[in-house]
């Protein structure tokens, strides 16, 4: 029996939701949505990009939070308002709400799917960050890293150190690395350990490791490979509170107005909060401490996730919003703009590359959740 032939896109969109969302196909069903594929390359694009841009997770997603419901409603309202609104009531019965979102994806943005993605005209005040920093000398002396010989800085620390050997036992002094808004940085500590210093951070540490000890202070985020010495512990502390190690590698978030976590790559490590508890983490585990309760969260997660932006890349899995938007803002520079409290809290996941346009993840988000993202000078201000 040949397949019928398929005259609406709303009907395309219904197998396309139902095939990927894992609900069984007729034989009929199959071979018509096989014929569709055949038709054009076009229409193997329109498939192949909804599996690639995560729109299903992000359907799922939408319906956890029961945004998603509210959302297909409003597409329904506006479809049966058109002369073909007995077929449209019929179909977004037929496929359910993800469906409806989905079909909502493919046929009402078809920029979106019809071809390959096109990187925008580059924005003029939000764009990617770069390598940047400064250091700030225990004796108030700064550097920009940026157009610093690293050799001459080198030879200069080293003459720095040798000098404060000499001073009182408790005299001690501190250099500071900032990394601004738009920024990131890395740097070989004096033991040799490996930090990456995210956007909006700061590391203090002494002059010399062997005087004061292997302890450093940290606002922000960073990424520590800490060289292995087991007769003198590494220990960063936080306003979160305090990470003990002896040779590990692990990634420490710690920004104002969010919670302190810390996931651990490999090794071990101890974390302490401020008012005393501590726990020990394993490989792939994540500590979250909730200031406001003074409560220790501990899961297992995949680190990749939280570590992707050592390399070059921002990847969110079922984060909210809001902590999308303010990690991205640190990196572009802008400010977050939000029109209700209730988009604050829309779970959503994505890829981007860190030197890719903002606008590439944003209009992604725009076509699966119909949330609208406006810029305007250094905000981007978020309405639905």
């Amino acid at each position: 029996m040949q397949p019928k032939e398929m005259e609406t896109p709303q009907e395309i969109a219904s197998l396309i939701a139902r095939r990927i969302l894992g609900d069984k196909l007729t034989d009929e069903e199959n071979a018509q949505l096989d014929q569709w594929l055949e038709t054009s390359t076009q229409n193997q694009q329109t498939y192949q990009n909804v599996e690639e841009t995560d729109l299903v997770e992000q359907i799922w997603l939408l319906e956890k939070s029961g945004y998603g419901s509210r959302m297909a409603e409003r597409f329904e309202k506006e479809r049966l308002q058109s002369s073909h609104r007995r077929l449209w009531k019929h179909t977004f019965i037929a496929i359910g709400t993800a469906a409806c979102i989905l079909l909502a994806v493919l046929f009402r943005f078809p920029e979106h799917t019809s071809q390959p993605a096109q990187p925008p005209t580059p924005v003029s005040l939000i764009q990617p960050g770069s390598t940047a920093a400064i250091l700030t000398l225990a004796d108030g002396r700064q550097f920009d890293m940026q157009s610093t010989n690293p050799d001459s800085l080198h030879t200069l620390l080293q003459q720095v150190a040798q000098a404060d050997a000499l001073k009182e036992a408790d005299q001690i002094a501190y250099h500071e690395l900032s990394v601004p808004a738009g920024g990131e940085f890395q740097y070989v500590l004096p033991d040799g350990t490996k930090v990456w210093l995210n956007s909006k951070s700061n590391l203090r540490f002494p002059e010399n490791f062997d005087k004061e000890g292997r302890h450093v202070y940290l606002k922000g985020e960073a990424f520590f490979d800490v060289t292995k010495d087991t007769r003198n512990p590494f220990t960063v502390t936080t306003s979160g509170g305090d990470i003990r190690v002896y040779g590990t590698r692990f990634n420490v978030t710690d920004y104002d107005q969010e919670d302190f976590s810390a996931v651990l790559v490999s090794g071990s490590i101890e974390y302490q909060s401020p008012h005393g508890k501590s726990v020990r983490l394993r490989p792939s585990q994540r500590v979250v401490y909730h200031t406001q309760y003074d409560h220790i969260d501990v899961q297992e997660v995949d680190t990749l996730i939280y570590t992707s932006w050592i390399n070059h890349q921002f990847i969110f899995k079922g984060e909210t919003l809001e902590n999308i938007m303010n990690t991205l803002s640190r990196w572009y520079d802008f400010t977050p703009v939000f029109q209700s409290d209730e988009i604050r809290h829309i779970r959503l996941s994505g890829r981007l590359n860190r030197q890719e346009d903002i606008r590439i993840l944003l209009q992604s988000y725009e076509a699966s959740t119909g949330i609208k993202f406006r810029i305007n000078q250094k905000e981007i201000i978020i309405t639905q």
